[in-house]
C-alpha cells in the first residue's frame, strides 16, 4: 500500500523562495526539523506534503514556496473543517487509497480523522498526545530505529555481495573479496576478520610465488632456446606433467641429465616454484571455502539477532516516548492506531478518539 505523509507547516520560514523541505526548517522549530529528517531518512520526500492553512495549500516537499507572513489570528472551527475537506479531496484523487501518515497537530487531526474513518482510509497519527516539547524526542527515537534498519540492510547486502565474490575461490576472486571486505571490515565477527587476514597473507604469497615462477620459466625457456638440441629436451619433458615424473625409472633421464644438465636444472627449479604457486592456490581455495560458510551462517544468525535487538529497542523507545499522561478513555497501541471513532458530546464538545491500525 502506498504511503502518504502529511506534515504540519512551520512558523520558521525563509525570506526568499525556497524548496518547501528547506523553507520550513528553522533553529527554533525542532519538531518540524525532526519530521523532515525522519521522512528524508525513509526516502519518502516524493510522497510527502506540507499542510498550510494559508490559502488551504497542500505543498509538495520539493515544491518552491515563496515567503508569506505568519498568521496572527487563531484558526476558527470552520477554517479547520474546510481545510480537512480539501485534504480529503486530495487523498481521494489517488487511484488506490493510500496509507496516511499524520505528522500534524490537533488543528488537522481533530477534523480530518473523522473524515478518514468515514471514507475507509488507514492512517497513523505520530506522537499523538505527546506535548509539543517532547515531540522531537519521539522522532529522534524513530530516526534511530530507521538508521538501525538501514545498517542491518546494508550489512546483509554487504555479506551477500561478499559471499558472491567468493563463488569461484580463485586468487583473482580473492582479490575482489578482499577489496569488498576492506571497504567496511568493522561489521564482521572476529573469526571472519581472522580468516580474511589469513587470505590476504596467502594472496600476497601467491603473488610473490607467481612472480618467482614466471621468472624461473623465462630463464628455462631462454636456456632451452640457446641449446642447439633444445627441441630434444622439450619433447622429453612434455611426456611428464610433474617434477616427480622426471625421476621414474627411465634410462633416458641419465642421458638428458648429462647432455642438458644446465637446462634440466633450470626446468626442475621452475617446477619447484610452480609447486609453491599451486600450494598457495590450494590454501586460498580452502580459506575462501571456509569464509563462504562463515559468512552464510553469520548472516542468518546476525540477521535474527539484529532484528530482535532492533525490535526490543524500538519497543522500549516507543514505550518511553509515549510514557506521558494520556487523555481519559483514550486507547493507545504502540504498533499503530487501531480505529478512530469520534463522538461529539453536546454538553462539553470533547472529542474522544481511538488510534487506527496502521
Amino acid at each position: 500500500m502506498k504511503r502518504i505523509a502529511l506534515v504540519t507547516s512551520s512558523k520558521a520560514r525563509k525570506e526568499k523562495p525556497t524548496v518547501a523541505k528547506e523553507f520550513y526548517q528553522g533553529s527554533y522549530n525542532r519538531w518540524v526539523n525532526q519530521i523532515i529528517k525522519y521522512i528524508t531518512k525513509r526516502n519518502m520526500e516524493e510522497d510527502s506534503y506540507f499542510l498550510s492553512f494559508d490559502g488551504e495549500r497542500i505543498i509538495a516537499f520539493n515544491e518552491i514556496v515563496e515567503h508569506y507572513p505568519v498568521r496572527e489570528n487563531k484558526l476558527t472551527a470552520n477554517e479547520k473543517r474546510s481545510f480537512a475537506l480539501k485534504i480529503l479531496d486530495f487523498l481521494l484523487r489517488f487511484k488506490e487509497k493510500p496509507f496516511v501518515e499524520l505528522h500534524t497537530g490537533k488543528d488537522i487531526t481533530d477534523y480530518l480523522c473523522k473524515l478518514l474513518d468515514d471514507y475507509g482510509f488507514s492512517y497513523k497519527i505520530y506522537a499523538e498526545s505527546v506535548s509539543l516539547g517532547n515531540k522531537p524526542s519521539v522522532y529522534e527515537d524513530l530516526i534511530e530505529k530507521e538508521e538501525q534498519k538501514l545498517r542491518a540492510k546494508e550489512i546483509k547486502r554487504g555479506r551477500f555481495r561478499l559471499v558472491h565474490s567468493l563463488e569461484y575461490q580463485t586468487p583473482a576472486q580473492a582479490e575482489i573479496a578482499i577489496k569488498q571486505y576492506e571497504a567496511n571490515p568493522s561489521i564482521y565477527e572476529p573469526e571472519v576478520v581472522a580468516s580474511f587476514e589469513e587470505l590476504k597473507a596467502y594472496r600476497k604469497k601467491h603473488y610473490n610465488r607467481s612472480k618467482d615462477m614466471r621468472k624461473a620459466l623465462n630463464e628455462f625457456e631462454d636456456a632451452l632456446n640457446l641449446h642447439i638440441d633444445g627441441e630434444e629436451l622439450q619433447e622429453f619433458i612434455q611426456e611428464t606433467e610433474t617434477l616427480q615424473g622426471l625421476y621414474k625409472e627411465d634410462p633416458r633421464y641419465e642421458y638428458f641429465n648429462k647432455k642438458f644438465n644446465k637446462e634440466l636444472s633450470k626446468y626442475e627449479y621452475y617446477k619447484i616454484k610452480q609447486g609453491y604457486v599451486v600450494s598457495a592456490e590450494y590454501r586460498i581455495h580452502t580459506i575462501m571455502h571456509r569464509l563462504s560458510i562463515l559468512l552464510m551462517k553469520k548472516n542468518v544468525t546476525r540477521s535474527k539477532t539484529t532484528t530482535g535487538s532492533i525490535s526490543n529497542k524500538s519497543k522500549l523507545s516507543t514505550k518511553k516516548s509515549l510514557n506521558v499522561k494520556k487523555p481519559r478513555k483514550s486507547v493507545k497501541n504502540v504498533n499503530g492506531n487501531k480505529g478512530r471513532k469520534a463522538r461529539e458530546n453536546t454538553k462539553n464538545n470533547r472529542v474522544k478518539t481511538l488510534e487506527r491500525v496502521s
